[in-house]
């Protein structure tokens, strides 16, 4: 089960480098175009939109491998528990990371409603599995 949770956090990263190469407002990109700014004094050829449009597509082709890198665990994640469990587990590991990244790299401060469908959505998920887990719905198969 343990591959099906590093996809899941695999995918929430690979969504954050999607936010860097398409979100030209993103603080990162900001702080690369400032940087590039003070440059060009000193390399008067230097053309930051070059440069930005260079580190998004970095960014572009990070998140295709790292969706590689995701499905390929993903995968393996099915190979060690049945659908449904390397799904939810994916899923709801995907679902907390992103929460994290969104906070710790993009400043974001989701309200309290948020958190409390969060929790109700991962509680809905661990019912699922405690579902498909069911030792008198095993015995009847």
């Amino acid at each position: 089960m343990w591959c099906s949770a590093v996809s899941g956090a695999i995918a929430a990263c690979s969504g954050m480098l999607g936010k860097f190469s398409s979100d030209g407002s993103t603080s990162l990109l900001g702080y690369l175009q400032q940087a590039c700014a003070a440059q060009v004094l000193d390399t008067p050829w230097l053309d930051c939109g070059y440069v930005a449009t260079g580190v998004r597509v970095l960014f572009f082709l990070a998140m295709l491998v790292s969706n590689a890198i995701m499905l390929n665990f993903f995968v393996q994640g099915l190979h060690e528990t049945d659908s449904l469990t390397a799904t939810i587990t994916s899923s709801a590991v995907n679902f907390v990371v992103t929460a994290v990244l969104g906070l710790a790299i993009f400043h974001e401060h989701l309200p309290l409603q948020w958190w409390v469908g969060a929790a109700i959505i991962l509680l809905g998920m661990a019912l699922l599995l405690r579902g498909d887990s069911d030792p008198a719905h095993a015995k009847t198969e």
